[in-house]
């Protein structure tokens, strides 16, 4: 009789601490809920997905907004948004791809790809493409101010064919470059053979069950597409492209909030845990600020032991951040179809209900996560 009555209590003890736990993920769900509708109270004009899983399961899902004011679809969990510089994790990855396949190394040159280079610009190897050491010029700053036609990753290497100028001598210092990724796009088209968009597509996406996730191109059909607003005055008016929104290797990536967690959990559950990948992690991490460094797409903040990975993203009409604990094994992403800075405060609000730390140095956890990564793409 006493078996029994220990196993009856063991389950009585089991069925409460399940019931607890329940209610307290309920609970959490409550307040995310009310936290992110403090900021995105209205559900008729552009808003956000908000998704957060761990272990691979998605344990928290919210949308609000419209994704298209001109037909009135809704956002939801498959609503495909511009990753902009969010999209600089596929590319990096692409570029390891290669790296594994024996075709492509670190301390390859540019002038191994690219012919009528200048100088200056020659010996810039991949791996300081890839952890923005290059000191390359910042394509923007050399669009003609009259361009109207959207800029491709090929006129990105147009462009500095035309300057034997870098802002520092190459491998030396830290600086954010999106004229760097769209190289590296450049040069996987140059190893495989391929184009970018259907390299990414064949290799990294459908082999991780990504099937509607794209790298765009100007003929780009996007199933359940979120278009980008901007607020001018108490309304939004569509601001989905500009200029410059037709590179793709720093920034033409759309994905859905379900499908980037599908991408993300491939990064933690097998990428990352390559030992190749182990290596270039852990090598020439060159410091950005506030004990964070930078590589193969991400911002890292090492912490106890543990890797936090972080990174926004920033382009007409959108506005996204992505957060990853490596040792939490945990994912929160919020895509946001509006360019306004709701999105920073949101995002802080999310961490310190979840008690998760900001991923920078105690000195700097006054600012939002979001401003400091835009002060660091200000360079």
């Amino acid at each position: 009789m006493q078996h029994y009555s220990i196993m009856y209590l063991k389950l009585v003890l089991l069925f409460m601490c399940v019931t607890s736990y329940a209610m307290g993920q309920n609970m959490e769900k409550s307040l995310l809920d009310k936290t992110l509708s403090s900021y995105y109270p209205n559900g008729n004009e552009p808003g956000i997905a908000v998704a957060i899983s761990q272990h691979g399961k998605i344990r928290y899902q919210y949308a609000v907004g419209i994704a298209d004011l001109k037909t009135k679809q809704k956002i939801t969990e498959k609503s495909h948004f511009r990753m902009a510089s969010v999209s600089k994790q596929v590319t990096a990855q692409a570029i390891c791809s290669l790296f594994a396949q024996g075709k492509l190394k670190p301390t390859d040159q540019l002038g191994l790809f690219f012919d009528d280079l200048p100088l200056a610009l020659r010996r810039i190897t991949v791996a300081q493409l890839l952890q923005h050491r290059s000191g390359i010029m910042d394509y923007e700053a050399l669009i003609p101010s009259d361009r109207t036609a959207q800029v491709s990753d090929r006129d990105v290497l147009d462009y500095i064919r035309q300057t034997d100028t870098l802002y520092f001598p190459a491998g030396s210092r830290f600086r954010y470059s999106n004229t760097g990724y769209c190289l590296l796009a450049l040069i996987v088209e140059q190893v495989t053979e391929e184009s970018f968009a259907a390299f990414v597509k064949k290799h990294l996406f459908l082999p991780n069950g990504i099937s509607n996730g794209i790298v765009y191109t100007m003929d780009s059909a996007i199933p359940n597409r979120a278009f980008g607003y901007h607020p001018k005055g108490d309304t939004f008016v569509f601001a989905d492209q500009s200029v410059t929104s037709a590179t793709q290797g720093d920034g033409g990536v759309y994905l859905s909030a379900l499908e980037y967690h599908q991408w993300a959990n491939f990064l933690l559950h097998k990428r990352f845990s390559e030992a190749l990948i182990q290596d270039f992690l852990g090598a020439e991490n060159f410091p950005v600020k506030d004990g964070v460094f930078y590589n193969l797409g991400w911002f890292i903040y090492p912490l106890e032991g543990n890797r936090l990975f972080f990174h926004s993203g920033e382009s007409t009409g959108f506005h996204n951040i992505v957060y990853l604990d490596q040792q939490k094994d945990l994912i929160i992403t919020l895509f946001s179809n509006r360019d306004d800075l709701q999105i920073a405060d949101a995002f802080d609000a999310l961490l310190d209900v979840l008690k998760l730390p900001k991923p920078m140095d105690p000195n700097a956890q006054n600012k939002s996560v979001f401003g400091w990564l835009n002060a660091v793409y200000a360079n």
